[in-house]
């Protein structure tokens, strides 16, 4: 008896050493793991950069495609995101050629995203960078399968070294890319690719990628990686905000852009204060009357407490609308505020109103 469940023991360990990765060692910033891909038919290499709290809050991920054990990408996105950076000691032997690009993408789909996923808590927001060569990879990607990523940063990337007569796949989700070059390179065809690249974007209908292309002063392809992907983070975060001119739109407009950014790029995008008055003072300035209730509306609905906060304010706006001869919308926001703060005054302006 003794013997067979020491045979079972044996069996159980490695039955799991089948199915689990193994980590090699730790790092100041994170972990190094060997993930065992049947895909490529190899052991790749991962350095791991965790949140503290990531197994009780999911965070998006960043893929660094042919990372170093300390990255700086890493320590950018300190906290803010699980960064997993993927060693590639020879970038050409996966990225130049059709076919190893086709694995590589495989893997990341099949193997590596899922693990992650699984293992990590990580939410299913999921951006990509690299570098040169690897760059060129980022591009392959995005422009064969698109919505794999909701963000693309590619610096200096060798897109000459791509099929010419790949076409650009169309995202069906809002999906995002930046990329650049340096004007120190000194390697024309990499240079033209990307301006070729940049001015197809231009000519094409693609009304769910949004992409800024750069060309960068004193940035040589080495200094690129650093300083482009400064300049990538910069675009992405540009999307973290309401833009202004956003701002004149209709509150559903603007709470539609919100959760769009919230969910495709794990923004917290928090309609507030800073949002509601500027919408409502620049309809009003513009005479788009109907946009200043259905801010307020929605105010008083899911922002009750602020709404009668600022009844005063709202008040102010009420009357702004009845002077101006907007005189149904005047009332719905007179009657609105009457409903959420039992105010005399603006029951006697709703009177007055009525007769």
């Amino acid at each position: 008896m003794a013997k067979l469940s020491s045979l079972l023991i044996v069996l159980i360990l490695l039955s799991s050493s089948l199915f689990s990765q193994s980590k090699l060692e730790k790092l100041n910033s994170g972990s190094i793991m060997e993930f065992n891909s049947k895909i490529l038919k190899e052991q790749k290499v991962l350095f791991l950069h965790l949140p503290k709290d990531y197994e009780t809050k999911s965070y998006p991920v960043l893929y660094v495609i042919s990372s170093l054990a300390h990255d700086f990408r890493a320590d950018i996105y300190r906290d803010q995101s699980i960064v997993i950076g993927i060693e590639n000691k020879y970038p050409r032997k996966y990225f130049v050629g059709d076919n190893n690009r086709k694995d590589y993408l495989q893997f990341l789909n099949d193997e590596l995203i899922p693990f992650v996923e699984a293992e990590f808590n990580a939410s299913s927001t999921r951006y990509i960078s690299g570098h040169s060569i690897s760059g060129g990879f980022v591009m392959d990607v995005l422009m064969q399968s698109p919505d794999t990523f909701s963000f693309y940063a590619a610096t200096s990337p060798c897109i000459h070294m791509l099929n010419e007569s790949t076409g650009i796949t169309a995202p069906t989700n809002p999906t995002f890319l930046y990329f650049n070059i340096g004007s120190r390179e000194n390697y024309e065809q990499l240079e033209q690719a990307n301006k070729i690249f940049n001015n197809t974007l231009d000519s094409l209908n693609l009304p769910k990628l949004k992409w800024k292309f750069e060309l960068l002063a004193d940035e040589t392809h080495e200094t690129n990686e650093f300083t482009g992907f400064c300049r990538a983070n910069s675009f992405l975060h540009s999307f973290s905000s309401i833009p202004d001119h956003l701002l004149s739109q209709n509150i559903h407009s603007i709470l539609e852009y919100a959760d769009e950014m919230n969910d495709r790029l794990g923004n917290k995008i928090i309609i507030g204060e800073s949002v509601f008055m500027p919408n409502i003072l620049i309809n009003l300035n513009t005479e788009n009357y109907q946009n200043v209730v259905d801010a307020m509306q929605y105010i008083a609905k899911e922002k009750t407490e602020f709404f009668v906060a600022e009844a005063k304010t709202m008040t102010d706006i009420a009357d702004e609308l009845r002077k101006k001869g907007s005189h149904s919308n005047a009332l719905k926001a007179y009657q609105l505020i009457y409903n959420k703060t039992k105010k005399q005054e603006v029951l006697e302006k709703i009177k007055e109103m009525e007769k």
